[in-house]
This record gives structure tokens, sequence and C-alpha cells, in this order.
């Protein structure tokens, strides 16, 4: 990996290095990642430059006002995951909800899904224990298996291999599925760094992209100022994402914006809320202020921050979900800000997985059709009838 700096921001891709990395899992054996890491850094690239920078210009637009960003997808992937029938089905699932929403456009109606290399998952404990038996935690397929047996939970640096090959093939075919004239671009958590690292490419005046994806965010637990996240994606050029919770200050946002986006490029970042439909009223209107003269997008992420637990078992309810959305656009709009867009974790599958609407009536029905690896997702039906009351909100 070329250890050149870039002459503006004192940076190079394996800078993040030197700085604390939380959140990523302790592999057993430093050579076995190093020659994962080599392989990749000699590997094809997942999706084109080209097509990262065009994201670009389209958040542009964004920021200044005009458009509407829908993003969506898998909570996790899969290496079970049939990649085909996958991708066929979040096009078909991004399709509909477009003709919803598209009809009520004013400006360009951007299409990002969480696809291509969405494997890696945050956790807030290390360890899970059942029945007496205590195992690292499941952190995603790129890192560890789902199964709780020791063999399986055990990190391996080869599932980052495994992960490329599959996320090349997925945006493939996403690519193949649209053509270029409406593209669905790809995105993912960049949160394990060995993983993104060797696939940051240069272009031809120099500047660093990731071609893990055309758009990487940053997770609300990895948001720290000193992180290796930050450090890593303080420096490329592709559309950077930053989940906004709860425990933010508006203080701890500026500074992250200064760092993350210096020069303040119209597009560079997408700021995506998850507070809760109970929490958003008191958080989101002093952190608007804290942005105001800033080019950024504001989007909202109602899935996270309405999760509650009954049992060992996450719970999201629509009515939540919409409530977050409607206050989402109502603040937003009493400030002067234009709501740019929704985060969502669905399915294109009937899934039993959020309660309400044309999904299960209670949580006992949960477990009829409940397939996610992770957290729960809306499923098509949810999914389709949300994008519908987001056109309404737009009209």
């Amino acid at each position: 990996m070329s250890a050149t700096l870039v002459s503006n921001l004192g940076w190079y891709p394996s800078s993040w290095r030197g700085h604390p990395a939380r959140q990523m899992p302790h592999y057993a054996d430093d050579g076995a990642v190093q020659a994962v890491e080599a392989r990749l850094d000699a590997s094809a690239p997942v999706v084109r430059i080209e097509d990262a920078a065009r994201l670009r210009d389209l958040m542009a637009d964004l920021a200044g006002g005009r458009g509407f960003l829908l993003q969506g997808g898998d909570c996790a992937e899969s290496f079970d995951d049939p990649v085909a029938e996958q991708v066929a089905g979040i096009v078909s699932l991004f399709d509909a909800m477009t003709d919803r929403i598209g009809p009520n456009m004013a400006g360009p109606l951007v299409e990002i899904a969480r696809i291509a290399g969405q494997f890696a998952k945050p956790r807030s404990v290390q360890d899970e224990t059942h029945d007496g038996v205590t195992l690292p935690a499941y952190r995603g397929d790129i890192v560890n298996g789902i199964d709780f047996d020791a063999e399986a939970r055990q990190p391996e640096p080869l599932r980052m291999i495994r992960a490329h090959m599959q996320s090349v093939g997925t945006a493939a075919s996403l690519a193949a599925a649209r053509g270029p004239g409406a593209p669905i671009f790809t995105s993912h958590e960049a949160l394990l760094l060995p993983y993104e690292e060797p696939l940051t490419r240069r272009d031809s005046a120099g500047r660093w992209w990731a071609t893990s994806g055309h758009m990487l965010w940053l997770g609300d637990r990895t948001r720290q100022l000193d992180s290796a996240h930050v450090e890593y994606l303080r420096g490329i050029e592709n559309v950077v994402g930053v989940k906004c919770g709860p425990t933010l200050a508006p203080g701890e946002l500026a500074e992250l914006m200064d760092r993350l986006d210096p020069l303040g490029r119209p597009g560079k970042l997408v700021l995506i809320g998850r507070f809760g439909a109970k929490r958003i009223g008191d958080v989101l209107p002093p952190l608007l202020e804290a942005t105001r003269g800033r080019p950024v997008v504001w989007t909202i992420d109602p899935m996270h921050g309405n999760t509650s637990m009954t049992g060992k078992r996450k719970v999201r309810r629509l009515p939540d979900i919409l409530a977050e959305v409607d206050a989402f656009f109502a603040i937003a709009r009493d400030q002067g800000v234009h709501p740019g867009g929704v985060h969502l974790e669905m399915s294109a599958l009937d899934v039993t997985e959020c309660i309400g609407g044309r999904g299960p009536a209670s949580i006992d029905e949960l477990e009829k059709n409940w397939l996610t690896a992770c957290d729960p997702r809306l499923n098509r039906a949810q999914a389709i009838d949300l994008a519908a009351h987001v056109a309404a909100l737009l009209a």
C-alpha cells in the first residue's frame, strides 16, 4: 500500500493505524491478516471511481436543497444470500418505492442500497452468553460466523476475501439490473478497516477513493474524533455518511464536520439522524443549528432509535418509525433545512420483523418469518407504505 501523503490533508490509507480502533475484531494471526490485505490490494475494485464521483455530484445537488435520498437494505448481508435473487429483490423494492416518491420530487431522487459490502456489524457487547457458555459476539459474516460455537465465532481473516468476491458480484449484478441511466448506488458502514484500506485507490488526479462502495458511513459507536474510523473516512473523496445519535452534542458534531470535511465541499457529508420518536424533538433542533451554513445533507434513520428489547428479541414498531419521519420533516422545515432523505433497514421479502401496518400485529407473530441475522427490517409492503407516506410529506 502506497504511503504517499495527500498534500492538503496529511493523510494516507493506512494512517488510521495510529489511532484508537474501536469495534474491531482481534485476529489471532497477524500474518494471516497481512496476507489477506495483500490479496485485497491486488484485487479488483468493487465499484468504479467514476461512479463514486457521480454520486458526489448528485449529493451536491441535495446539499443545495433539491432532491431526495432513498437509502435502504438489509441490516447485514450474509454469505448465504443468493446474489441474483437478492439483487432482483432490492431492485424491485426500490422500483416500487420510487414509483411512490418520484412524482412528488423536485430535483434528483438518489437511490443507495445497503448492499455489496454491508457485512460487518458493530456490537454493544464484546461477548454473548447462552446456557452458561460465553463466546465472542457475532460481528457479521466478514468477521465470524453466526452459529454459536467456538470455531464459528473465532474471527477469520479469510472471510474478507469471501466478502470481497461476493460484493464484486453483487455490485456488478446491481449495475446490470438498472443500467447507467438510473443507478442504485452501493453503501455500507466502514467498520472493518483492514478490509477498507487495501481497496482504497487513487484517481488520475492523485485523490484517494474507497472502491469498496460508492458511499461509506461512520457509525454512532465509532464517531469519536480520535478514532481510526474518523481518520480513515476524512481522507477519501467518496460521499461519507455520519450516523448522529441522541448522545451527539452540537459542539461535537461541529468538530466532527471540521475533521471529516475541513474544506466544506457540497455533497461530501450526509448526516443521518437516528434519535427515536420520543427524543428527536429535543435532540435534532440544536444539531440542525450547529450545521447552519454548511453544505451537508440531512437524512433520517427512523429504525435504530426506535428499537426496544422484549426478552432477547429486538422489537421495532411501524408507528414509531413513521412518527420519527414526520418529526424529522416538521423540525427540518421549521428551521429552514431541507429534509434530504430516509435511511431504512428493509427487506424485499415478506418478513415478520417489525410490528404494525402490513406486518405482524403483535410480538407473538414475529416468529412467523423472522429471517434477519441482526436487526428487524421492514418487509416489502411496510417499506412501500412508508414510501407513500414520505411522498405525501414531500407533496
